[in-house]
């Protein structure tokens, strides 16, 4: 070689296309394991709605079965450490029956994350859920039990509006502001009062939006055969795990089994039963979270929506790569 050349090195030898190939099949690899982790959302039948909300929340299911167990145990706490002062039980009431419903929210805003993108953070998920929680325990009485008393015309007219509401609360949650128009959202911003005014005009949107998108005998099809599997089968296996513990008998068997004092045995209990409850919950709000996203597919093409999403994102990081 001449004076003024220089020894080149292996990687300058590589072809053109070649160089610098590793990272970027690395880069390439990582991306079709995000690819592959991410869930495909499709119309489906009752088996793939189900497969697909169990899916959604063993993805999350740490954080929703630690923040549903710790809900219930809080309700227990409140329902045993209640004043004398309180003749009538609205304490009872509201904490083993309303306060319970505050972790359906939180639920679905995790579920609904990992469904829709696995990528987001669980933080803002579990704020969106708690914040949420009034409105979705308001929702969860209108449309689970303020309807009971259709039951005394036919048990049809309240099957019917459990169907036709059932993907309200995940329309609220998930949904959020956009929910509502510009003009609404910009009021909300600057005004608390209007802020707060949103709340039950959201709420009567997600109501008519549910109705308006399980319209029809398919969609009651589906509806029937999750109620039947998912709630009545599984949530009430679980249901009824939670309620044998709290006979005298099966805490004095266990009293005896394991020898422990009857303090332990009541706090031992109370743990496993909100266990019981908790995973109840859970798997109820996943079901109605896979079912909104299914009406959602099917209607309004929500599969299409999310894939734009998902490459404008990654255009948008080659971009500025």
């Amino acid at each position: 070689m001449g004076a003024g050349s220089r020894t080149l090195s292996v990687e300058e030898l590589r072809p053109a296309r070649e160089r610098g190939s590793r990272p970027v099949e690395a880069a390439r690899t990582n991306s079709r394991h995000a690819q592959r982790a991410r869930v495909e959302l499709a119309p489906r039948d009752a088996a793939g709605i189900l497969d697909l909300g169990l899916e959604g929340l063993i993805a999350r299911i740490g954080p929703c079965l630690a923040l549903s167990v710790l809900i219930y145990l809080l309700a227990s706490l409140l329902v045993r450490s209640q004043s004398l002062y309180w003749k009538i039980d609205y304490l009872r009431l509201s904490a083993s029956f309303l306060f319970p419903l505050a972790a359906t929210g939180v639920v679905v805003s995790l579920v609904g994350d990992a469904l829709e993108d696995s990528t987001r953070p669980l933080g803002p998920a579990i704020r969106r859920g708690l914040y949420s929680a009034p409105a979705t325990i308001v929702l969860l009485v209108l449309t689970n039990f303020a309807t009971v008393p259709l039951m005394a015309l036919c048990f049809v007219p309240y099957f019917l509006v459990l169907c036709r509401t059932w993907a309200a609360v995940p329309l609220y949650v998930l949904e959020g502001e956009q929910l509502l128009d510009a003009a609404e959202r910009a009021r909300g911003r600057r005004n608390p009062l209007a802020r707060l005014a949103n709340i039950p005009r959201r709420m009567g949107r997600a109501l008519s939006r549910s109705w308006r998108l399980s319209r029809g005998t398919p969609a009651l099809g589906r509806w029937v055969l999750l109620a039947i599997v998912g709630q009545l089968v599984l949530c009430g296996l679980l249901d009824a795990g939670s309620g044998a513990l709290s006979y005298p008998q099966a805490q004095e068997f266990l009293q005896g089994e394991l020898g422990l004092g009857a303090d332990a045995i009541e706090l031992l209990t109370r743990l496993v039963a909100a266990l019981f409850l908790g995973l109840s919950g859970c798997v109820r709000a996943a079901l109605m979270v896979a079912y909104a996203l299914d009406l959602r597919v099917r209607r309004e093409g929500r599969d299409l929506e999310l894939w734009l999403e998902r490459a404008e994102h990654e255009l948008g990081s080659a971009g500025a790569r």
